[in-house]
């Protein structure tokens, strides 16, 4: 059985399961699916292990917790962006530079959302764009308020070096997420482009958990050292916008800050 047909065969699989039929046996999919029942007990015991089925104590199936994670995460993708829509809006008109929604998505930030700058040079992004996580502003705000097996991975991948002052040393790079959590912002250099700086503030939900970032980037002329301090301020007020929108009550002494 090549890749390909696997992945197709455990497509299949899923879409079977449905609200009349929420618990199927192997014997029961083979006939559905007109399989022969060991390829389907191969493609059900794969993803058991991966968490998207789960058995029943009559040897049966039925759909697990890990697609519910994955649905869960595309509907608070879609409201994120809903909620974040206006104050980014905003930021951008304030600013006049591009400004993004990032969420975490393994080792990357991945951008959900975006406002393009009005001016004739702009920087290079898109909706949907993954760049490595400890190369930008909002990659950053993520890892230092997630959990520290996110950070670990991140460090297990390899710290490559995308712009010229990329951190590509662990010490590095939990030095720069502590000095995050203190000032609950920060300013990047050039680390995934030349001659851009970007400034990201963390997003927080309902339960103080770091679920986004928002940031802005521009070119260094326009982001000089005397403007950081008036555009972080934006930053920070959008991205607190956002997260009231999300559920958070900044009247909360702190967000929730994982152990370290």
């Amino acid at each position: 059985m090549d890749q390909l047909s696997t992945v197709t065969k455990a497509l299949q699989v899923l879409q079977a399961f449905s609200y009349e039929q929420p618990v199927l046996g192997v014997s029961e999919l083979a006939r559905k699916l007109n399989m022969g029942k060991s390829s389907v007990h191969r493609v059900l015991s794969t993803l058991a292990e991966q968490g998207f089925v789960s058995k029943t104590a009559d040897d049966r199936y039925r759909l697990g917790l890990k697609l519910h994670e994955l649905g869960q995460l595309v509907v608070s993708s879609l409201e994120l962006r809903q909620v974040a829509h206006a104050p980014l809006e905003r930021l951008r008109n304030e600013c006049g530079e591009t400004v993004h929604v990032a969420v975490l998505d393994g080792t990357d930030a991945m951008y959900v959302h975006r406002i393009e700058a009005q001016s004739t040079l702009r920087t290079f992004s898109r909706v949907g764009r993954r760049v490595p996580a400890h190369t930008t502003s909002s990659g950053k705000c993520l890892l230092a308020f997630s959990e520290p097996a996110a950070t670990d991975e991140v460090v297990r991948a390899g710290l490559k070096r995308i712009g010229p002052r990329s951190i590509t040393t662990e010490q590095g790079l939990r030095e720069a997420l502590a000095k995050i959590r203190v000032n609950g912002y920060v300013v990047s250099v050039e680390e995934n482009e030349r001659g851009v700086v970007s400034i990201g503030a963390p997003v927080f939900g309902h339960d103080g958990r770091c679920i986004a970032a928002v940031s802005m980037a521009g070119p260094i002329l326009r982001v000089s050292t005397e403007q950081v301090p008036r555009f972080t301020r934006m930053v920070r007020r959008c991205a607190m916008e956002v997260s009231q929108g999300m559920g958070f009550l900044d009247r909360n002494p702190r967000p929730m800050a994982v152990a370290r």
